[in-house]
């Protein structure tokens, strides 16, 4: 029985090593994923934000140009 006890700490000190290396590793990949899923929500807020942006300037420019017509077409106004 002590044998087995003894094989067993031997072995966890061996492998501690390793086992807290994959730990670290593990919980470094988790948080870089968290990190990459934030950044790929703000880019695509951004990019929403964006087009929305770019069609409210469309329909600026279509309004002026519908009254730059209309003061070309009615001088008298």
């Amino acid at each position: 029985m002590d044998f087995l006890l003894a094989f067993a700490v031997t072995g966890l000190a061996a492998s501690g090593g390793w086992i807290a290396w994959a730990a670290v590793r593990s919980w470094s990949r988790i948080r870089d994923r968290r990190h990459e899923l934030r950044l790929a929500r703000a880019r695509a807020a951004a990019d929403i934000r964006r087009a929305e942006l770019a069609a409210q300037v469309r329909e600026i420019e279509l309004a002026n140009e519908t009254y730059q017509d209309f003061v070309r077409r009615h001088p008298e106004r």
